[in-house]
């Protein structure tokens, strides 16, 4: 038992030898006043209980914990001609405690509105109630550390690593400003007397953590549409939340858009990731947005990887910072995700760590979850890829853009001349792929994710493009923030469906379209990372459109010579085939994707029938591609070979 709760039980023995002693408890207060984060004082000047409130939860929590106790009230209540029962009467709580009245038991007073006693006979008279302290509140009064189950069924607790902490308080000036504005917020008080409500839009709920966890604070979240829908249900759960938050110096962070009241309600210091169309009456305080500019995204690196660290990758980091625009947590993630390879590069003066952080911040990102949008790790490599040498070494120059994207716009000062002085403008790579069906222009974009250690974001442009106004906004905002902080390649495959000339405006809902367009095309061309539209036809892309492409690269029907070697590889070499001349078949206009159509057909068809891949089959699956594509299917002269 802790010195607290020992000395309730001995000042409610003395209590019960001699009811309504003035001044009893006295020495309850004066200990509680030297023991400020004790829970019961917590709860007395957070709710500004009255000291016969403190007194009453500290005899009920006594008399749920002391057998002594528990036996004299029994022996107090038999001697009065009371019937013995769960708890402690509110009448004799009252002998007991000078100044406690029945008004204690209201239901707007904070014994009952926030649930810190229940009443375990609601149909007596409040006099003849019967009470015992709440079962969590008696835990933590033991020294539980965890919310009631009611709040931890609906709130996440994330854990702030005492680095990342550290990292905020002495960090960037920008952490270190946003911090502080924070702080201020919590700690002032609106027309009711509460902290006013924080407005951060803009800021992630794991950047909020982490800026709420520098303060000392523990952050909680919960998203708006976990709060119970019923409004009774829904003011319960807020002073529930209330005392909780309290008891664990919680301020909570609310994702999405709030119900007006709830912020109101609920007692302590609230976040919220959005500005509400109402202002709660407790007031509202904006949180400055976030600085985003390459400058500050690697001092933020560099403040989480430490000097060491800083002094190995060198130049490192700033391709690094360039390429992911992660929040703290996600440099967290990513640093522990690179932790053998950068603990093996501090002991080891030739290991290289910038390859294994950076694959590590490619993949910190989860899946966005967005509809028609997927992260994907890239299948090919450049082995893979038979193109003609223009296209090849168009798509050479694309990767250097991209990979020595820093080292042009910050070390070379280009960042400057392209008006992005204090920004990511201007350091964007659109690319436009183009040519027939099978050409291979999502597989070059994957090959070029691979050869940049990145993952490929790929977009059904079909299904961002929403029928319900606002979700289209909203799921472009989504693609984009997810792009930029993983560093993935976006791919935007046949791009002719919106990259193509806009209709004219006959309605309400051609101008809608017609803004969603305008927003993806101002998003793409504000973007900072590495975008590929692809496209089967051209001539469909408005030539004003073109201009927001720094590459146009054209992927042409394979010639003989291209078609020679797609052939010679089209089978791997476990595969059992006859002998066959590959050049009889180059002569084809087919595309590598129809050749490899062809391969995979005849290989299963031989499997089987248990034989091996025969010209013949070669041939039947040659005629079904063919005719699949409307075109003549003439006879193959396998010459001497056949």
């Amino acid at each position: 038992m802790t010195p607290i709760l020992a000395l309730a039980e001995g000042l409610t023995l003395a209590a019960l030898a001699a009811p309504e002693t003035p001044d009893l408890f006295a020495p309850l207060g004066a200990a509680l006043a030297q023991d400020e984060g004790h829970p019961l004082a917590q709860l007395g000047s957070g709710f500004a209980l009255s000291q016969p409130s403190v007194a009453a939860l500290a005899v009920l929590a006594a008399a749920s914990l002391s057998e002594r106790v528990a036996r004299a009230a029994v022996s107090a209540e038999a001697m009065a001609g009371g019937q013995p029962g769960p708890g402690l009467p509110f009448w004799l709580l009252m002998r007991l405690i000078p100044g406690l009245t029945p008004t204690a038991l209201a239901a707007d007073a904070p014994l009952m509105r926030f649930d810190m006693v229940e009443t375990l006979s609601p149909a007596a008279p409040r006099i003849e109630a019967r009470l015992r302290i709440s079962p969590a509140l008696l835990d933590r009064f033991l020294g539980g550390e965890a919310p009631d189950a009611r709040v931890g069924a609906r709130v996440v607790a994330p854990e702030m690593p005492v680095e990342m902490r550290a990292g905020i308080r002495a960090g960037t000036q920008e952490g270190a400003s946003a911090s502080a504005s924070l702080l201020a917020g919590l700690q002032a008080r609106g027309p009711f007397g509460l902290p006013p409500a924080i407005a951060a839009p803009g800021r992630t709920p794991g950047a909020l953590a982490t800026l709420i966890a520098a303060t000392g604070l523990q952050p909680w979240v919960i998203a708006a549409s976990d709060l119970p829908q019923d409004p009774p249900e829904r003011a319960g759960f807020a002073d529930l939340l209330s005392r909780e938050a309290a008891l664990s110096r919680a301020a909570l962070i609310v994702t999405g858009t709030l119900t007006p009241g709830f912020a109101d309600r609920f007692l302590g210091q609230i976040v919220l990731d959005t500005i509400p169309a109402t202002p709660p009456l407790r007031g509202l305080h904006l949180l400055p947005p976030p600085k985003d500019d390459p400058a500050l995204a690697r001092s933020a690196w560099e403040e989480a990887l430490g000097p060491a660290l800083v002094a190995r990758l060198g130049r490192g980091i700033g391709r690094i910072a360039a390429q992911f625009r992660l929040d703290p947590a996600g440099i967290a993630t990513a640093i522990a995700g690179a932790a053998p390879a950068l603990d093996n590069a501090l002991a080891d003066a030739t290991a290289e760590p910038e390859t294994a952080l950076w694959r590590a911040a490619a993949r910190a990102v989860p899946d966005p979850g967005i509809p028609g949008a997927r992260l994907i790790e890239p299948g090919y490599i450049r082995d893979d890829l038979i193109l003609p040498a223009a296209t090849a070494s168009a798509l050479d120059r694309i990767g250097a853009h991209v990979r020595h994207a820093s080292l042009v716009f910050d070390d070379w000062g280009f960042a400057a001349r392209m008006g992005g002085r204090e920004g990511w403008r201007g350091r964007g790579v659109a690319a436009l792929f183009s040519g027939p069906p099978g050409t291979g222009k999502t597989m070059a974009a994957e090959v070029l994710a691979a050869s940049l250690g990145l993952r490929v974001l790929a977009v059904d442009l079909s299904q961002i493009m929403s029928k319900w106004i606002g979700e289209t906004s909203k799921n472009i905002a989504a693609l984009f923030d997810c792009a930029e902080a993983s560093g993935a390649v976006l791919v935007c495959n046949e791009g002719e469906a919106l990259w193509g000339s806009r209709g004219a405006v006959s309605s309400g809902t051609d101008r809608v379209v017609n803004a969603e367009i305008s927003d993806l095309l101002q998003r793409m061309e504000e973007f900072s990372g590495f975008t590929i539209v692809t496209t089967n036809l051209r001539s469909a892309i408005d030539p004003a459109f073109l201009r927001r492409f720094r590459f146009a690269v054209e992927f042409p029907a394979p010639g003989i010579e291209e078609r020679l070697r797609l052939w010679s590889r089209a089978f791997p070499a476990p595969t059992p085939c006859e002998e066959i001349d590959w050049s009889v078949l180059a002569a084809l206009p087919l595309s590598g994707g129809s050749i490899r159509n062809v391969a995979l057909g005849a290989a299963f068809r031989a499997a089987a029938g248990g034989q091996v891949v025969t010209r013949a089959l070669i041939a039947e699956e040659v005629a079904a591609e063919l005719r699949k594509m409307n075109l003549p299917v003439p006879r193959i002269d396998w010459g001497k070979a056949a």
